[in-house]
């Protein structure tokens, strides 16, 4: 099943081209694209072709693109290249209209995205042998598409152009900039309808596409980042009341299973961009951060992680390692945060038979991890796959992205219920994160404001390498503070302007009706 939707994906990429512009300019409605569509199958093969403004290719772009490189981006680490798609201009303040890379990802791919979401809609009722309730079910699944594009894009540019339905050539080169308000209530809106329509098991039984749980995740998400506390909390409550046998925490020896392609089944997976093992579908993860010195391609490792993030694991005892009479010098990952091993690589540690070793394998772009001042001697395990690539291509990897995951939803429970006031309730969704890293509760007489602390600390550590910290940092208004205090390299953060990102040229060339956000 999962070689069928990436194949129909590659398919479909062919079928509806792509664009730079605001929208695809090409009329979306026209005959040749109706024509196209005549039975489910077909429409089937029309919504799988929407993942490929997820996924794309490496070199070329797309809406989730090397999403790791967002914590060279923060305060965990540096990314090696000033070319590596806009995120060192993202860190060092420099980020600009026309920098392009993940500044303009996110605009031109969700809109390409958007597009054809709208496409399908007004397809779906043309279709003559489409039982109601499978009608019913794709039509959940595109809207619960449309939610993610629009829920990510408002997020970083703030007003965008919302457009539900599809539209002529000339409608969208007239596009304005719609109050984010308004886009915010239209993701509320499509998330409602896909959380009442999908089940518990994905359409069509094919991991990759959304459920009912993955729905009730990112609504909940929602909420929370509009500050509606509340809302978040008895959302995110429907999806902890699911747990079970098919939904729940892998437990602490198996974390790093999530992520390196050998449990991508996991219940506690939500929804992932799916990969395969060769050359054509697969991910290209494995160039970027691959094991220098194995036959993982040599990868060239373009991530350094800061020392003060591998200190912020804890120890066993739930003391940090300044505070813990555990922490030992001598053996500095012994009786550490069982999340510590399943995050990185350490030298002395083996991938597919291979002992890693400083002179050999812990390289940074060609260069020894420890020449770099404040840099951890780690190589990152997320999404590194954990046997070797077919015939060594790096190209190869069919480890799948996980965009959304089980830990989130109580991290973010936890979040909503104490801001909200709830205590018990917060204090009770943390537990099970820290339980399953190896940590003693958090005792539940602790402060609504030290438990914020703690909560912040356990994403921290909880989803290093999954592009999470930056967009904690900016919705939290706490960036302008942490990411210049890094200690790995200079960044710049400006409060006046850098909360949100700069329009892409491009579209405000296409678009004469757009304006620029302030300070760019």
């Amino acid at each position: 099943m999962k070689s069928k939707i990436i194949y129909l994906i590659t398919l479909l990429a062919i079928s509806f081209g792509c664009s730079d512009d605001l929208i695809n300019k090409q009329d979306p409605g026209s005959g040749s694209v109706e024509s196209f569509f005549n039975n489910e199958a077909e429409l089937i093969m029309g919504i799988n072709g929407i993942y490929n403004a997820l996924q794309g290719d490496f070199w070329g772009g797309s809406f989730i693109h090397i999403q790791p490189e967002f914590d060279g981006a923060s305060d965990n680490a540096q990314t090696c290249c000033p070319w590596g798609w806009g995120f060192w201009q993202i860190a060092d303040g420099t980020l600009a209209p026309t920098t392009g890379g993940m500044a303009s990802f996110k605009w031109d791919y969700g809109y390409q995205g958007v597009s054809k979401v709208n496409q399908m809609l007004e397809i779906i009722p043309t279709i003559g042998d489409l039982a109601a309730a499978s009608a019913t079910k794709w039509e959940a699944e595109l809207k619960f598409l449309r939610a993610y594009f629009y829920f990510e894009m408002q997020f970083y540019y703030g007003d965008i152009p919302l457009i539900t339905t599809v539209i002529t050539p000339d409608e969208a080169a007239a596009l304005t900039r719609n109050p984010k308000a308004d886009v915010v209530a239209q993701v509320i809106d499509d998330l409602t309808f896909a959380s009442a329509n999908l089940e518990m098991t994905p359409n069509n039984g094919q991991l990759g596409r959304p459920t009912k749980q993955a729905a009730l995740a990112l609504l909940g998400k929602v909420y929370l980042y509009e500050e509606q506390w509340s809302n978040a909390q008895t959302t995110l409550e429907q999806v902890v009341a699911m747990e079970g046998a098919t939904l729940g925490l892998e437990d602490g020896a198996n974390f790093g299973s999530i992520f390196d392609g050998t449990n991508e089944a996991s219940k506690e997976i939500l929804w992932s961009l799916q990969s395969l093992d060769n050359a054509d579908e697969g991910t290209y993860v494995m160039t970027q951060y691959g094991i220098p010195g194995t036959a993982s391609f040599n990868g060239w490792n373009g991530m350094v992680y800061s020392q003060s993030l591998v200190d912020d694991f804890h120890m066993t005892d739930g003391l940090s390692i300044a505070t813990s009479p555990l922490y030992d010098t001598a053996d500095v990952y012994a009786n550490r945060d069982l999340r510590l091993a399943g995050t990185f690589y350490v030298p002395g540690d083996s991938w597919s038979g291979t002992v890693l070793t400083s002179d050999l394998n812990f390289l940074y772009n060609g260069d020894k991890i420890t020449a770099v001042p404040n840099a951890a001697e780690v190589l990152v395990r997320k999404f590194i796959q954990t046997y070797d690539l077919v015939g060594g291509n790096a190209n190869a990897s069919g480890v799948d992205f996980v965009v959304m995951r089980y830990a989130d939803v109580l991290l973010h429970h936890a979040e909503a219920a104490n801001e909200a006031g709830n205590t018990a309730a917060a204090v009770a969704s943390l537990n099970k994160i820290r339980n399953r890293a190896g940590l003693p509760d958090t005792p539940v007489a602790t402060s609504q404001a030290d438990l914020r602390d703690i909560i912040r600390h356990e994403r921290r550590v909880e989803f290093v390498m999954e592009g999470t910290r930056y967009q904690d940092l900016l919705r939290w208004r706490t960036a302008e503070t942490v990411i210049p205090s890094n200690d790995l390299g200079v960044k710049t953060f400006d409060p006046t302007k850098n909360y949100l990102w700069p329009i892409p040229q491009t579209a405000m060339d296409a678009n004469s009706g757009l304006v620029q956000n302030p300070g760019y």
